[in-house]
C-alpha cells in the first residue's frame, strides 16, 4: 500500500493536530526548542523515510499524519482519551439525539395535524402549507443566502448563522472538554482548558470544516421530522378512516386547484400510475368542502384520494431535498478533509524541523552522554531516500522585509545564514519596510502583482525587545490583503543588538508576547519564530 492511501482524515485528526500543536507551543525556550526538533527529527528519519520507495517522495499529509500517528501513540501513554476521540464520540452522540428528536417532532407534529373527529376532514391546504410549502421556503432561503454570499464573496465568519452555529460549537467542544477532563489528572485538565481555547479560534482557521458538522446534525433533524410524519401520515391512514378535504374563503375553483396539484405532482407524475401521483378534477370537485352544506354528501373515495398525494408531497419536497443535502454535506466534508495542503504556520515549522538536520550546538553532560548512548542512532537515508528528503526540502522563494532602523545593519550573508536554515529557501529579493507611510502603500499595491507570488513566501524581520504595536499588526494585515492567502508570513524575531551583529536570541518572555499577539490576528500562515535559537 502506498502512502497515498494511508492518509484519510477525519475531522477528530484535525482536532488531535491542534491539540499536540498547542502542547509545542508551551514550550517557548530555546532547550525545549531543540528538544521538539531532535524528536520531529527522529520521527521523520524512523517512522516517514523507510516509507519512501524508489522515484517516490511523500507529500505533505503524508508526513504529517505519520508524525501525527506517533504524537498520538506518546500521547495514550499519558491520557486515557485525546480531545479528537472525545469529539468525535460527542458527534456520535448528537446525531442520534438529533435524529430521534426529529422523528418524535415529525411522528407528533403529524399525528396531531391528523387528529380527526368526524365532524371535519383534514384541510388539505393547510397541511401542504404547514409541511410542504413552509420547508421549500425554508430551502429556497438557504439557498438565496447561499448565492448572495458567494456573490458577494463575503466570508463564513459575517454570517450571522455562521455566527449562531460557531456559538453551537464552541458549547460542544465544552461539553466535549468536561467528558475528557473527567479521565485526566489536574495539570492535564489545565492544558485542556488552554488548547479548547485555541480551537475555538481556529474556527475562523478552518472556516467550513467545523461548520459542516454541524450542518449534519440539522439536516439528520430534518429528516428526522420528515421521516416521522410520513410515518404518522400513513399510521392513520392504514389505522383510522381519515378523510381529506379542502376549503378557501377565496375564490378558489377546482380547476384552478387540479392545475396546481398537476404542477406540484410533476416530480414523480411520470412514475406513479394512474390516480395516486394526484386527484383527478372529479375527485378535488368531490371533496370540496363548503361550510353551510357539511360533509354528509362527500362521498369517501373523494375523500381519501388525498393522501397518496400529501405522502409523495412530503417525500419529494421535504425528505428527498434533505437527504441530498446531508449527502452533499458528508462528500463536502471528505473532499474539503482530503484537500487540505497544510501550507499554514504551523505546519511549515513541523515541516521545517522534521526536514532539517539537528545542529546541536550545546555541551553534554555525563547523564545526557549515557542516555544517548542507549538510544540507537537512526539508519542512515539511502540514495533513494536521500533524492526523496531534497524533493521535500526543495528550495522555496523568499522575500525578506526588514525596518528602515536596522536594514543597513543586516549584511545579505547573516540574512542567508539564519534564513537557510537547512536549504529550505532561495532569497528573492530583501526589501527595505517602514521608510515613511507613502513608501509602504506604494509597496502594499505592488505586491499582488509580483510574478509567482502564490509560491513565494515572505519573511519579516523584526527585533522582539519592540513590542508588537497596532501600527505593526495593521501592516500585517494590509500585507496578507495585498498577496492573498497562498504565501506564508513568517515574522523573523531577533534580540537586542550587539556591536559585532544584530542577529541575537530571542528573549522568552518576548517570544512569547509577540507569539500571543500574532497568533490572536487568527491567520494560520502567519507566525513568529526566532532566528537565532542559540547564542553566538
Amino acid at each position: 500500500m502506498g502512502f497515498a492511501q494511508v492518509k484519510k482524515w477525519r475531522i477528530r485528526d484535525i482536532i488531535d493536530l491542534e491539540y499536540f500543536f498547542y502542547q509545542d507551543t508551551l514550550s517557548q525556550s530555546a532547550e525545549n526548542k531543540h528538544s521538539l526538533q531532535e524528536r520531529d527529527r527522529k520521527i521523520f528519519l524512523d517512522s516517514v523515510m523507510p516509507a519512501v520507495k524508489k522515484d517516490e517522495s511523500p507529500d505533505r499529509q503524508f508526513i504529517i499524519k505519520t508524525w501525527l500517528n506517533r504524537r498520538r501513540e506518546a500521547g495514550k501513554k499519558q491520557t486515557a482519551i485525546l480531545p479528537g476521540e472525545g469529539v468525535e464520540s460527542l458527534f456520535a452522540t448528537l446525531r442520534f439525539i438529533f435524529l430521534m428528536a426529529g422523528l418524535v417532532f415529525g411522528a407528533g407534529s403529524g399525528a396531531s395535524f391528523l387528529s380527526y373527529t368526524g365532524a371535519s376532514p383534514v384541510n388539505v391546504l393547510v397541511y401542504l402549507s404547514v409541511f410542504v410549502i413552509f420547508q421549500l421556503f425554508l430551502l429556497l432561503l438557504l439557498f438565496v443566502l447561499s448565492t448572495y454570499r458567494l456573490y458577494r464573496r463575503s466570508p463564513l465568519v459575517s454570517s450571522p448563522l455562521y455566527l449562531l452555529i460557531s456559538r453551537f460549537m464552541l458549547r460542544m467542544l465544552l461539553s466535549a472538554r468536561n467528558r475528557v477532563a473527567k479521565k485526566m489528572s489536574a495539570d492535564q485538565r489545565l492544558q485542556l482548558e488552554s488548547v479548547f481555547g485555541a480551537m475555538v479560534s481556529k474556527t475562523r482557521s478552518y472556516g467550513m470544516l467545523f461548520f459542516l458538522p454541524v450542518f449534519l446534525v440539522t439536516q439528520l433533524f430534518a429528516l428526522g421530522c420528515n421521516l416521522g410524519l410520513l410515518s404518522a401520515t400513513l399510521f392513520k391512514v392504514v389505522t383510522a378512516d381519515i378523510a381529506f378535504g379542502w376549503q378557501s374563503t377565496i375564490q378558489l375553483s377546482p380547476a384552478a386547484l387540479h392545475a396546481l396539484v398537476q404542477k406540484i405532482a410533476l416530480p414523480w407524475s411520470w412514475a406513479v400510475p394512474g390516480d395516486a401521483a394526484f386527484p383527478t378534477l372529479a375527485q378535488i370537485e368531490g371533496s370540496r368542502i363548503i361550510l353551510k352544506e357539511g360533509i354528509y354528501h362527500l362521498s369517501t373515495p373523494n375523500l381519501v384520494s388525498w393522501w397518496p398525494f400529501l405522502c409523495l408531497a412530503v417525500l419529494f419536497y421535504g425528505l428527498l431535498p434533505r437527504l441530498v443535502l446531508f449527502l452533499g454535506a458528508a462528500y463536502a466534508q471528505r473532499k474539503y478533509l482530503g484537500s487540505l495542503d497544510f501550507r499554514q504556520g504551523n505546519f511549515e515549522q513541523l515541516l521545517q524541523r522534521m526536514t532539517t538536520p539537528v545542529v546541536t550546538t550545546r555541551g553534554k553532560t555525563a547523564d545526557d552522554a549515557g542516555e544517548a548512548a542507549k538510544e540507537p542512532e537512526p539508519a542512515p537515508l539511502t540514495p533513494e531516500q536521500s533524492a526523496a528528503e531534497g524533493k521535500i526540502t526543495a528550495g522555496k522563494n523568499l522575500l525578506v522585509m526588514i525596518p528602515d532602523e536596522i536594514y543597513d545593519a543586516c549584511s545579505p550573508e547573516e540574512i542567508q545564514s539564519v534564513v537557510d536554515r537547512g536549504s529550505t529557501y532561495a532569497i528573492e529579493e530583501i526589501i527595505r519596510i517602514n521608510q515613511d507611510y507613502a513608501a509602504d502603500r506604494q509597496l502594499l499595491a505592488g505586491m499582488g502583482n509580483r510574478p509567482r507570488m502564490g509560491q513565494t513566501d515572505i519573511l519579516i524581520i523584526q527585533e522582539a525587545w519592540q513590542p508588537p504595536i497596532m501600527e505593526y499588526t495593521d501592516f500585517i494585515k494590509q500585507l496578507r490583503q495585498a498577496v492573498g492567502h497562498g504565501p506564508c508570513i513568517r515574522i523573523g524575531l531577533i534580540g537586542k543588538p550587539r556591536p559585532e551583529t544584530v542577529f541575537t536570541p530571542v528573549k522568552d518572555e518576548n517570544m512569547k508576547i509577540w507569539t500571543q499577539k500574532i497568533t490572536a490576528m487568527g491567520d494560520p500562515g502567519i507566525y513568529v519564530e526566532g532566528l537565532v535559537t542559540h547564542a553566538a
